[in-house]
């Protein structure tokens, strides 16, 4: 079996700020099955970036995608949906809350502290790999 192999379970993102590449990452569908086909029907997604406490950085998605498999625990560098907010958070931090979200992946490579650096009116983009 080739080191190439790819799961087909895990889809390879990137993130870019500003439109330059930042970071990459991946979704689990096992973690969120409905959730991640759902948001891969609407890639590339394209989102003025806003942050929580310095927990996470978030943007707006726009779409009606129910609680699935929820958490309440993360890890630096988790990528998760808010049911709630109707948006894609990346954790900045390791973070308890009180809201459960469905966990989609997480950051697999790149110094995520780099977007911490944000200012308000940046853009954050999350499209599909084609690695």
């Amino acid at each position: 079996m080739s080191a190439e192999f790819q799961s087909v379970s895990t889809i390879p993102i990137k993130i870019g700020l500003n439109q330059a590449l930042e970071v990459e990452g991946e979704l689990k569908r096992h973690l969120s099955p409905l959730t991640v086909k759902k948001l891969l029907e609407v890639f590339p997604i394209y989102g003025r970036i806003n942050s929580y406490e310095g927990r996470f950085i978030y943007i707006q998605v726009g779409l009606q995608i129910g609680s699935e498999k929820p958490v309440h625990t993360f890890k630096k560098g988790d990528l998760a949906f808010s049911p709630l907010g109707n948006f894609i958070c990346i954790f900045l931090d390791d973070a308890l809350l009180s809201q459960k979200m469905n966990l989609l992946g997480r950051i697999t490579s790149g110094n995520i502290d780099i977007l911490q650096s944000f200012r308000v009116g940046d853009h954050l983009s999350i499209e599909k790999s084609l690695n």
